[in-house]
């Protein structure tokens, strides 16, 4: 199969958010819990919890894989702290999903499809992440990333907003009738 991907270099913030911002981004409070791992395009992957306990990934992809490092930082901190914790025989610390950090991320949901052990599609949500902001060890607030780039297409824009104006009209309408 070939390779449609195109080279790093030639990859600008618009191609990039355009590629993965491809729905309606907004704000979703997560608490991460210090597992990391990487997919096949290299990005950062967060174990994550939205309420009501469901459990999520949350992926800091291209560009703002570097922003994430200071997260990735004070999420090492947690760890250590959980593990200080459990050797003088906390029982709530001795498991990992005990330890979690609240961040406000704001993202786009994607929704993924992949087997399990028994060939079974098993859904799972990924949160692709803009823009976070957490705690840090001081008390301040942090933020981190940027906003999604507008697209360049300017046909994007002139559809949605002859779509605004056409259910416009046809509110105005309704509204005539009654």
């Amino acid at each position: 199969m070939k390779n449609r991907r195109r080279p790093p270099s030639h990859i600008t913030p618009q191609i990039e958010d355009a590629g993965l911002f491809k729905r309606e981004v907004r704000d979703v409070p997560v608490e991460l819990v210090p597992v990391f791992s990487r997919n096949n395009r290299r990005d950062l992957v967060v174990k994550g919890v939205v309420r009501p306990g469901t459990e999520i990934e949350v992926v800091f992809a291209g560009r703002r894989m570097r922003e994430a490092a200071a997260l990735v930082e004070r999420m090492k901190k947690l760890r250590a702290q959980g593990v200080r914790a459990a050797m003088t025989g906390h029982e709530a610390m001795t498991r990992i999903q005990q330890l979690r950090l609240p961040v406000q991320v704001r993202g786009t949901w994607r929704l993924r499809f992949e087997p399990d052990a028994s060939g079974w599609e098993v859904k799972s949500y990924q949160l692709l992440a803009a823009q976070w902001a957490f705690t840090d060890l001081d008390g301040s607030t942090v933020v981190c990333g940027w906003p999604p780039e507008p697209p360049q297409d300017s046909r994007l824009e002139r559809a949605r907003a002859a779509r605004a104006r056409q259910a416009a009209a046809c509110a105005a309408t309704a509204a005539r009738s009654r």
